[in-house]
Order: C-alpha cells, then sequence, then structure tokens
C-alpha cells in the first residue's frame, strides 16, 4: 500500500494546481484498500452531488426489483397514478425517458413551505412535463425526481428515512447523510465548501449546491448525499459483495442486470442508473473495461467499479469552489484514474 501511495504521490506532482483546491482518493482491489490518499486542502465531507443517483437511487430500485415489488418494464403510472406518461423505470433509470436534462424548479417552489408541500408543488410540476422521444439518452434529473416519488409511494415514506433505513440495515457504521433542511449535521468546518452562488448569495458549505435539491429542502433522489471517501468506498465495497453473494437487500441476479449495457452504444453508454465508459472521453480514464460501471458529480466526484479489474477508484474533490466555471479538474480526472490503473501495473 506504501509503495503504490508513493508512486501514486509521484505522479500527483503533474495535476495542475488549479484544477481543485484538493481531493481525496480511495483505491480497492480485489476487495482490499490499497490507496487512501489526499492532494490539496481536504476536508472530511463532500457535497456527492449526482453520486445519489446511485448510492441511493439506484441501490433503492435494486432492492424494490429484488423483492418483486417493481417491474422495470412497467409503466411508471401503475405505481403513480398521477404519472401518466407511460415511461417504464427502465427508461427513467437509461434516461430514455425523453424527459428534459433539467429545470429551475427552485424558481418555482415556495421557500417558506414545509417539504411535504415543497414535493407535492414539484409533483404538480412533473405531471404537467411531457416527455419527448428522442433516438439519443439525454441525462436527466428530471428521471430521478420521479424515481424519487416512486420510492417515496412504494416506501410510505419520505426519501431521508428510507435512506437511513437503509443504512441502519446494510451500512450501519457509514456516516453518509443529508443535510435536511439545508443545516448540516456536523460541525460546518468538516464540510468541503462548493460554489460562492449567486443565487444564495453565499460560499456554501454543508449545504447541497443543487439548487432544486436546496429548494426542496436538502433531500433529492438525484443529490443531496454528503460523506467521507470511506464513506463511498464502503458502499462500493457492499455493492461488490453483491455481484457474488445476494444480501436480504437485494439479490444477485438483479445486480448484474442493473450493471450490464442497457441501450446500444449509438443511444448511450448506460447499465441502469450507472454510468459506462464512452470511449475517448470516459471520466475513468483509458485504461477501465467497456463493462466497468460509475457516475460522476457536478462538484467534482466520481465512483467507478471495473468488474474486469476487481477496482474501484473513489474521488471526491470540491471543484467548484469557489465558482463552477472551473472545468480544469475534468480534464484532470481522467488522468489521476489512469494514474491509479499505472501505479497499480507498476507495484505488481
Amino acid at each position: 500500500m506504501k509503495d503504490l501511495e508513493k508512486n501514486l504521490s509521484k505522479k500527483f506532482k503533474n495535476i495542475s494546481q488549479d484544477a481543485a483546491p484538493g481531493f481525496r482518493l480511495m483505491v480497492a482491489h480485489k476487495g482490499v484498500t490499497v490507496a487512501d490518499m489526499s492532494w490539496g486542502q481536504t476536508w472530511q465531507y463532500y457535497d456527492l452531488a449526482s453520486l445519489t443517483k446511485i448510492i441511493f437511487t439506484t441501490t433503492q430500485i435494486m432492492g424494490l426489483v429484488s423483492r418483486k415489488q417493481i417491474q422495470l418494464a412497467e409503466p411508471i403510472g401503475q405505481y403513480l397514478p398521477w404519472y401518466s406518461y407511460g415511461s417504464t423505470s427502465q427508461q427513467l433509470l437509461t434516461h430514455s425517458a425523453g424527459n428534459e436534462w433539467w429545470q429551475p424548479f427552485y424558481k418555482q417552489i415556495s421557500l417558506q413551505k414545509t417539504m411535504y408541500e415543497k414535493q407535492q408543488h414539484l409533483r404538480g410540476i412533473l405531471q404537467k412535463l411531457k416527455p419527448k422521444k428522442t433516438k439519443k439518452s439525454v441525462y436527466s434529473d428530471i428521471d430521478f425526481f420521479i424515481l424519487g416519488f416512486l420510492l417515496e409511494d412504494i416506501h410510505e415514506s419520505q426519501l431521508d428515512v428510507i435512506w437511513e433505513n437503509f443504512l441502519e440495515q446494510e451500512l450501519p457504521k457509514n456516516k453518509m447523510h443529508f443535510n435536511k433542511n439545508n443545516v448540516p449535521l456536523n460541525k460546518k468546518s468538516l464540510y468541503a465548501p462548493t460554489e460562492d452562488c449567486p443565487w444564495r448569495k453565499r460560499i456554501l458549505q454543508g449545504e447541497v449546491h443543487d439548487e432544486n435539491a436546496w429548494a426542496l429542502g436538502g433531500v433529492g433522489a438525484q443529490a443531496g448525499l454528503f460523506g467521507r471517501v470511506e464513506d463511498v468506498m464502503e458502499w462500493g465495497l457492499w455493492l461488490r459483495q453483491a455481484f457474488t453473494k445476494s444480501n436480504h437487500f437485494v439479490k444477485t441476479d438483479v445486480v448484474k442486470n442493473f450493471s450490464q449495457r442497457a441501450l446500444p452504444a449509438q443511444q448511450g453508454d448506460w447499465a441502469l442508473g450507472f454510468m459506462m465508459p464512452t470511449i475517448g472521453s470516459a471520466s475513468s480514464g483509458q485504461y477501465f473495461s467497456a463493462s466497468s460501471i460509475g457516475h460522476t458529480g457536478f462538484t467534482g466526484t466520481s465512483f467507478w467499479m471495473d468488474k474486469d479489474k476487481d477496482l474501484i477508484v473513489v474521488l471526491l474533490s470540491n471543484r467548484i469552489h469557489p465558482y463552477r466555471s472551473n472545468e480544469l479538474f475534468r480534464k484532470e480526472r481522467p488522468r489521476i484514474h489512469d494514474m491509479v490503473v499505472e501505479a497499480l501495473k507498476e507495484s505488481v
């Protein structure tokens, strides 16, 4: 482990100092943590942004399928009578339902309302958003808003409670959390600051950066989780184990199905809920196999698992501090993943 980290430290000298204030990196190979490193200025907790989509929402959908509470090919309207557009869970997970990529719901939702009232307002907006079928998938937060309502309806519980119950059952020592009502669960200083937000008129720290998640009270199916690098890795290793051994939450055949390509390459690089590497422009770099699964987060976070190499890489940064206009980390992220794979080969 020390030799690998020493090798990586040498490689990290080539990373642009302007890419991000710093990052946390954790690498697991064959189920064992082989690197746990920091670069630049770091914090305990990071805004995981869209990693929430796989760690929370996709995982929960896998659980529903395992318990036969939903069928992926059935219209969502079968479970949510208010949603009448015929989209299926599979289409929402693969971003092929035809929904827009994003809308500024935060401009329409009253911040004075309760979290429940905000959810009802959002439901009314979603009822009117008619999908427009396209030949290519369109990565869409709206897809996951709808999946969030599906989770709440079947569980008969709010999203944050669903998450807390999952942790209690599966990962009781894990500290990933939502900051409900945008109030930090821990000391504010423990959270990586993100953007100096022109809408909220302050540097965000311990408050979710995603405007829509923030307006809804800090809890969303598309964004909202905060966590440490070891928390994300613990979930990744839990997922890895589920590939070979079913547990009471999820079955192995379901996990394998969710991790397989679900769309033709010309339509989009998606498994069910998980990104897959796009040839020539993968955020996981050039060495991760085509069957790898993962996701990225707008704040500068990513999770990638290469099942062929039995390799997991968790990378957390706050690249949007102080401004989201900084795109350098997006260019450095593939290089960092390449460095990991190269260092592993050199350490054998």
